[in-house]
This record gives structure tokens, sequence and C-alpha cells, in this order.
């Protein structure tokens, strides 16, 4: 389940340099594999994504963590879809996208990273897709994708002015008193 992190005490800060140290050397791995893509070799680029994964096993779930993972699980498909696998890669995306469907299925998940982590595998997926020469499906999950997306601006925009109606009601009935 998705939640947020518990709060400070005496022993989880007494790990802070350990939890420090694995966050440097998560970050380490994640810019090597970075690297390396960005080569072409896509191979070594996956095995430095791969150790990431290691270090991940004991940290909660939240928003922060699982944006992690599902980072790596893309990168890790990128590297399959320029190496042509598209079967390995959407094995990868996949999982990548479970992540964001578990934040906005499950209790006490963020939907705003939920659609985040969605929005974004499915960009990988669809240049994955047009790698592969499979252009119409490509462009129907951009499609979507900017669907989507115009969707949430105006829910967010009509949230905002109801927001802005209702503080401007809360003045006027105060300044009534």
């Amino acid at each position: 389940t998705a939640t947020p992190p518990g709060l400070p005490t005496p022993a989880v800060l007494k790990l802070l340099p350990v939890r420090v140290s694995h966050l440097c050397l998560r970050s380490a791995y994640l810019q090597r594999g970075n690297a390396l893509a960005a080569m072409g070799k896509e191979e070594e680029a996956r095995e430095s994504y791969e150790k990431v994964f290691p270090l991940l096993e004991d940290e909660p779930r939240c928003a922060r963590v699982d944006w992690e993972r599902h980072s790596l699980y893309v990168n890790i498909g990128n590297t399959y879809s320029r190496s042509g696998d598209f079967d390995a890669a959407l094995a990868q995306y996949d999982k990548a996208e479970k992540l964001g469907q578990d934040h906005l299925n499950e209790e006490g998940g963020s939907e705003k990273d939920g659609k985040g982590m969605v929005a974004c595998v499915k960009r990988a997926r669809a240049f994955a897709l047009k790698r592969a020469g499979k252009d119409g499906e490509a462009k129907k999950i951009l499609k979507e994708v900017v669907e989507q997306q115009i969707k949430d601006n105006i829910e967010a925009a009509a949230a905002k002015k109801k927001e802005a109606e209702g503080a401007k009601k809360d003045e006027a009935a105060s300044e009534a008193k």
C-alpha cells in the first residue's frame, strides 16, 4: 500500500547515516545507468539500474520511493526498447504502470503521483512502440496522455475557481458580521 513514511524516532535517526549512504549509492547507480544508456551501452545500463532494487527492498511504500522504483522500471524498459526487445520493454513498463495504478486505486495513495506515473510510462511505451514501427498504437497512447492532461487541467481550474469563490463568500460573511 502507498503510505506516507512515519515520523523520525530515535531508532530511525540512529540509522540516518546508513540511509543517507543508501540514498547516495542508489543515486550513483541510477546516474551511472543513465550515462551508460546515453553512450548506447544498454546492457551495462540495465545492470546498473538493477543494482538499485536490493537497496529499495526495506523502504516503505510512499510516493517518493515509488517514483524511484517507477523510474528504474521505465529506464530498464527503455534500454530493452533501444535494444530491440520490445516484449522485455513492455514487461518493465507494466511494472512501472502498476505502481502508478496502485496510487490511483489503493487507499492512502497519491492521485497526483499515480496520474504522473501512468502518464510517464505511457509516453515511454508510446516511444517504444514508435521505435518498433507501431506508429498507430503509439499515436493512440499519446492521444490518451494528452486527453487526460487536458481533463486534469480543466478539473484543476474548476477546483481553483470554486476555492476562490468560497474564499470570497467567507470574506463577505466575515465583513458582514
